[in-house]
């Protein structure tokens, strides 16, 4: 059965039935959730407000190119490839590492071991020659957080295990990575300390500072913004392009039984005895059902979803106040030349530091010329599957985080203005690039844009947030820690369960699939005792 990008999945039925657990978000955390589900032998029905599954895991056409129009590739962080092989369709898709690069100054960095980190960091003292004691600094933290999550990417989750696996694995694990797990007290404290707050104690000049946060959310902590070069080597991106995955979960899922169906917007929760027991359509059509999920926006559904009153009424200030995560900007680009000719040595995904100036979280809100400084996230799909681009051509996507409130916000009711900004920023975007290929502009042949205001009308995201809640920790809608991930997925309303990176802060595909895993856990649980 293909799992190509380029239909979209649905076996919409109209039915009467009642279901064990209805799940509205067809996104990869409530069709993970869903999987699972019919895995265990529940009655589900998804319900998706989009005219086809995923979320932001999605790939479009143009013209013959193929983009991806969200996430760009997923970390496996132990539980991607472990949950295609629960589910038993990981022959179904093929998927290939998907390593990194990062060009600063002018220079490419492809990354495949910490010896690579450790280049990087010694370009850094080259281009920062007063900053050596720093950098040594944030070099050794560096490499204990890199350390501790090559130990802990590899830990063989419990509820990760299928039938084959070695029943002794966690034992051995713990012996073999003793010495990294010692460490895990000073990186503990990196945690619940902001990456920028971290590398003033350490950097004097303000550009460096700018130059090691700019690649990651405002807020994010210390052991997340120094750990991800261990993140870097752990991205996989599928044949197909990224829709390839809540594809193949979605035709999974119908193949035994389950419904799902697209264009189709929950409305309302319905409630009885102060339980979940349903949901109402847009189109009026109440079905009930023993669990509701909600697999999207956490603040929509239970803010706007449930009648007042329900909630207990701190909770619900908590929410309220809370703030969401960035948004992204894209610009979408057809070329006329094969993509070796953009000298990015095989890497079709790079991340693409323009100046050594970099930019603060002020200038995501109020700096004009922001798109021209910004990092940007450079991916290349052709460049993992050529079939993504017609021969001998290129389909390339331009990406920058941005706030919903830059330059007055991207939700602004002037139209005429917002068409202009969007393409104002798309001509700063390319131009920017142009540091490193000088040529871009001429090999253009068609550009295609997308705004926070896009990923609103395709998600329903508030604000077109891309990570869920801030990461600022006093800013998001925090509700514990990761070792209290289980009970997380509940809410104030009795069988009235949530899943996805609206769930957890931060948010992100790893904290999508395991809280679909521990949604659906805890319904087949109540399912089987019933």
């Amino acid at each position: 059965m293909s799992t190509s990008a380029s239909e979209p999945i649905s076996n919409s039925k109209p039915s009467a039935q009642s279901y064990d657990a209805i799940i509205f978000g067809a996104g990869i955390a409530g069709l993970t959730a869903a999987a699972y589900l019919v895995l265990g032998g529940a009655r589900v029905l998804v319900c998706e407000q989009a005219p086809k599954v995923g979320g932001l895991f999605n790939t479009f056409e143009r013209e013959g190119f193929w983009f991806d129009g969200g996430i760009k590739a997923i970390e496996n962080s132990g539980l991607f490839l472990s949950t295609l092989k629960q589910l038993g369709i990981q022959d179904r898709i093929t998927v290939h590492k998907s390593p990194i690069g990062m060009i600063t100054n002018g220079k490419m960095q492809l990354f495949n071991a910490w010896e690579d980190v450790e280049n990087y960091y010694a370009d850094l003292h080259i281009l920062f020659p007063d900053e050596q004691k720093g950098l040594i600094q944030v070099r050794a933290d560096s490499k204990v957080i890199f350390d501790l999550l090559d130990s802990l990417l590899t830990y063989p989750i419990p509820i990760m295990d299928t039938p084959a696996d070695n029943k002794s694995a966690r034992s051995e694990w713990f012996k073999a990575k003793k010495g990294s797990l010692a460490r895990f007290p000073k990186a503990l404290a990196m945690m619940k300390k902001e990456m920028r707050v971290y590398l003033e104690e350490h950097i004097h000049n303000p550009n460096l500072v700018n130059l090691l946060c700019d690649l990651f959310p405002d807020g994010t902590s210390a052991f997340f913004g120094l750990g991800y070069f261990r993140m870097f080597l752990d991205y996989y991106y599928p044949e197909g392009g990224m829709q390839s995955i809540p594809n193949l979960l979605a035709e999974g899922i119908i193949e035994k039984g389950a419904e799902i169906r697209l264009n189709t917007r929950v409305e309302r929760i319905l409630l009885q005895d102060g339980r979940a027991c349903g949901v109402r359509l847009a189109n009026g059509e109440e079905v009930k059902a023993g669990y509701v999920l909600a697999s999207s926006d956490l603040n929509q559904a239970l803010i706007c979803m449930l009648p007042e009153g329900i909630l207990p009424v701190k909770f619900e200030q908590k929410m309220r106040s809370s703030q969401v995560s960035h948004s992204v900007f894209n610009v979408f680009l057809g070329l006329d030349v094969p993509p070796e000719e953009l000298n990015l040595f095989g890497s079709g995904h790079v991340f693409y530091n323009p100046d050594l100036e970099g930019i603060t979280e002020q200038d995501r809100i109020s700096r004009k010329d922001y798109f021209a400084h910004v990092p940007q996230e450079i991916s290349v799909p052709c460049m993992h599957d050529p079939k993504l681009a017609p021969a001998g051509m290129t389909g390339l996507n331009l990406s920058a985080m941005t706030s919903h409130k830059f330059l007055g916000g991207w939700m602004m009711a002037d139209n005429q203005r917002y068409e202009q900004l969007k393409e104002a920023c798309a001509d700063d975007l390319i131009r920017s690039f142009e540091k490193y290929y000088p040529n871009l502009s001429k090999h253009i042949l068609f550009r295609v844009t997308s705004t926070p205001r896009t990923i609103l009308n395709q998600t329903s995201n508030h604000e077109g947030a891309i990570m869920g809640w801030s990461y600022h920790r006093k800013e998001a809608f925090n509700r514990g820690s990761l070792l209290a991930m289980r009970s997380i997925v509940k809410t104030p309303v009795p069988r009235l369960l949530t899943a996805g990176q609206w769930t957890f802060a931060p948010g992100g595909a790893p904290t999508a699939l395991l809280t679909g895993r521990l949604a659906a856990d805890h319904i087949l649980k109540s399912v089987k005792t019933e």
